[in-house]
């Protein structure tokens, strides 16, 4: 048996993503100025090889609307909104279930 402290284990097959960012990041990507970057969780601008991606369907970027649609991502998704102490705003928002 090996015990390591600090480290979260289980042989659960569920998934789970969160994704940590500034509000004014988050409205950008509601309003569709940013696209939320599947493989590296984070939003990202669009560039010329992000829309590339996005014309084939790969699926690599979601806009926020594809984020929240069942036929793009095949788990429950949540949005949470805080004020930190100094006064900021910052949205946390991902996706959770099992895998098949």
């Amino acid at each position: 048996r090996q015990i390591r402290r600090g480290v979260f284990e289980t042989n659960s097959s569920s998934t789970h993503s969160i994704t940590m960012c500034i509000k004014s990041d988050y409205d950008k990507w509601v309003n569709g100025k940013l696209v939320w970057d599947r493989w590296n969780n984070e939003l990202v601008e669009i560039t010329p090889k992000v829309e590339e991606s996005m014309k084939n369907d790969e699926r690599e970027y979601l806009t926020y609307d594809q984020f929240n649609d069942w036929d793009y991502i095949d788990y429950e998704t949540f949005k949470s909104t805080y004020t930190t102490p100094n006064g900021e705003k910052i949205v946390c928002f991902g996706y959770y279930g099992y895998d098949s």
